[in-house]
């Protein structure tokens, strides 16, 4: 077979990128929605929070069925139904008359994002002469969606209230990228399939301590995304737009501190001592937002400082479980720390509504302070063998 010119991916790397830009739009969006879900729907703010662990169980649920049973089909496909998927479940979020009909939107809506992410970053690699900066183009188109997603939200509620509103433009989005996608897909008249290898658990102890990182960060991460809105608001008197302003900052915050691990890296630095540092000063910037209650200045600042500390550890810790590892053992530890969203954001949320807003912030803390340990202790280890 001859392999189509470079330029001929173009449009379908465009796609993909559309695609992790809508990843970040909708995640990030719920921050500010949270609250405005749970009032629509007569659920607490906490149990709202369910919807969290509704996105996250799909989206692991269908990443482990690509590792699994779905490896060599093509990666078009699995975006394109990815695609299909996110825009179904946003529907539903945005115009669920009742609470079970949001969280299978939730779950929905998730399987999208799992297939969307498996696809994404298995296509660019096959399709790109430089992979890791076609992966990290990937990240950056994310981060611009997770900056939008706020923003749009915190307006759109801010003026109207209307979180259908909010969920249905976001659709649209996903919708357009799945036409992008579509013609794509016919303007490239071969297969792009991922490597048929089997799933296998890895066998090194690096890659499960590495996941075991990495559950606690996927928690910490999009815990406090999703929570520093209602923090701000309950604590600060912020309006509905701050509020949303504030996790829109956090999110940018995250995407400069991945900027910094990149540089960081290219110098060939030790990632173990980055890691380190991260969740050293991620928990510090959280136990001073949980602290800052009714100062608006120090809370934007310091969850500003929490996004740049928290943002180089999924680079960093990915980066020691893929030293000697197989690209399956890279995958479990990614498959493993994804598994964190399933119950640490909604834990933080009952928290937050049971304790405190004070509270519900420290658990950031609590869980950076874990990952310290974890990786102090990995790292002595190995300046002993």
């Amino acid at each position: 077979m001859i392999t189509p010119p470079a330029q001929d991916y173009r449009l379908l790397h465009a796609a993909a990128y559309m695609a992790l830009f809508c990843v970040g739009l909708y995640a990030a969006a719920f921050g500010p929605a949270l609250p405005f879900i749970a009032g629509d729907l007569g659920v607490s703010l906490d149990t709202a929070g369910l919807i969290l662990t509704a996105l996250f169980l799909g989206s692991v649920s269908a990443s482990a069925t690509v590792a699994m049973a779905l490896h060599g089909r093509d990666t078009r496909t699995l975006c394109i139904a990815g695609l299909a998927c996110a825009t179904v479940g946003l529907v539903l979020i945005a115009f669920a008359p009742s609470w079970p009909v949001a969280l299978a939107g939730g779950v929905v809506l998730g399987t999208g994002d799992g297939l969307m992410v498996a696809a994404t970053h298995m296509l660019m690699p096959l399709t790109s002469a430089d992979a890791p900066s076609a992966i990290n183009r990937l990240n950056l188109y994310f981060a611009i969606g997770a900056i939008c997603g706020p923003i749009w939200a915190g307006a759109i509620l801010a003026s109207t209230g209307d979180r259908s509103i909010v969920y249905a433009g976001i659709a649209c989005v996903t919708l357009a990228t799945l036409v992008l996608t579509f013609v794509a897909d016919a303007a490239v008249h071969h297969p792009i399939a991922a490597p048929d290898e089997d799933f296998r658990l890895p066998g090194n102890p690096t890659a499960w301590i590495m996941g075991g990182v990495l559950f606690l960060y996927v928690g910490a991460e999009f815990g406090l995304g999703s929570w520093v809105s209602s923090y701000a608001r309950e604590t600060a008197g912020a309006s509905v737009f701050a509020g949303a302003l504030l996790t829109a900052a956090y999110w940018a915050a995250l995407a400069l501190g991945r900027v910094i691990s990149g540089i960081y890296f290219s110098r060939q630095r030790d990632a173990s001592a980055l890691l380190m540092a991260a969740a050293a000063g991620g928990g510090l910037a959280a136990l001073v937002l949980s602290l800052s209650s009714g100062n608006i200045i120090i809370a934007g600042a310091a969850a500003f400082g929490a996004g740049l500390c928290l943002g180089p550890i999924w680079p960093a810790t990915v980066a020691i479980a893929a030293e000697g590892a197989t690209g399956n053992a890279t995958a479990a530890t990614v498959t493993m720390g994804n598994a964190g969203g399933l119950a640490i954001p909604w834990l933080q949320g009952k928290v937050l509504v049971g304790a405190g807003p004070g509270q519900g912030v420290a658990v950031t803390a609590a869980l950076c302070a874990l990952m310290f340990g974890v990786v102090a202790a990995f790292r002595a280890r190995r300046q002993r063998l």
